[in-house]
């Protein structure tokens, strides 16, 4: 059996992954409770909400680790590390140390762009089964599903009308640029950073976000290029290029510059001043409506 399959059983199995993230604090010498592994996606989200973002990272914090351990180990074997897991679950958090960013930039040359597209997926909302298909896919592909959708007594709704996670996805599967890419951990203090950018070239990182409308767009843009300079200095790329797609206007906005490390130091100091306690600035009131966390935030008592 391929050992990305073993180790996916792993990673997947919930109490195993909980056994391993605690064995995995003990190792580093943090309390149980400390946040240790991050997404550098959620950690962008500081520049939406600060609170939300510290809410996400507690929420999300084994499927991170899951992250760094699978990626650890399935590199190291494609660098000829390792050519077996160990029988003990405690020795698979010693794989992958002797792992180095030349070792990943290595890994990455040898990867190409993805050209899947995401044509249609089938949703669940509120009991009610509706079919999402992409706006970019071909006429007579379209009529295909229609008539798959209408087989099935489903009705076809527009992206505009889809969970904006899913009408990002797929947008970003038709729209964005293609460029390589890859996944990996970084150290930052006493933490764990994971992250994957939508694209590396030798030049810079690229990262690719949709909004609905220009309003949103302009809240959209200071996460999007916070997270591209993450990727950027993490990754050790001097220049960022970020794009969002304008779903009323459909048109892209593009930006290309130079990667911010101050301001990006700057945000990572917050962030962790806000983990270890410190109450971070309350967001725009509007952006608490849809917030999944709002019940334990209580934004109310902060406004």
């Amino acid at each position: 059996m391929a050992l990305s399959k073993v180790l996916g059983d792993i990673v997947n199995d919930e109490e195993t992954l909980k056994q391993l993230l605690g064995l995995e604090k003990k190792r580093r010498g943090v309390p149980q409770e400390e946040l240790v592994f991050l997404g550098i996606a959620n950690v962008a989200g500081y520049k939406w909400c600060a609170k939300q973002a510290l809410f996400k990272s507690h929420e999300n914090e084994s499927m991170f680790f899951a992250s760094y351990l699978f990626d650890r180990i399935v590199y190291a074997e494609r660098l000829g590390l390792i050519d077996s897991l160990p029988r003990e679950k405690k020795a698979l958090l010693d794989i992958g140390d002797e792992i180095s960013l030349e070792d990943v930039e290595t890994l990455l040359k040898k990867k190409t762009p993805s050209p899947v597209r995401l044509d249609s997926e089938v949703i669940d909302v509120q009991g009610q089964k509706m079919m999402v298909v992409n706006p970019d896919v071909p006429f007579g592909q379209r009529v295909l599903y229609e008539a798959l959708a209408m087989e099935q007594g489903i009705p076809i709704v527009s992206t505009d009308e889809a969970p904006p996670k899913l009408r990002g996805r797929m947008l970003e599967t038709s729209r964005k640029e293609r460029y390589p890419t890859i996944r990996w951990n970084f150290p930052w203090d006493t933490h764990v950073v994971v992250g994957v950018p939508d694209g590396i070239t030798d030049r810079f990182v690229y990262e690719f976000k949709t909004a609905r409308n220009a309003f949103l767009q302009r809240f959209q843009k200071p996460v999007a290029l916070v997270q591209a300079d993450l990727y950027g200095l993490f990754f050790r790329r001097g220049i960022k290029r970020v794009q969002i797609y304008v779903l009323d206007d459909q048109e892209t906005k593009t930006w290309e510059e130079a990667v911010d490390k101050e301001s990006t130091e700057k945000l990572l100091k917050d962030f962790a001043r806000a983990m270890n306690g410190w109450e971070p600035p309350s967001p725009r009131p509007w952006k608490c409506k849809q917030c999944k966390f709002r019940p334990a935030c209580k934004p109310e008592a902060h406004l």
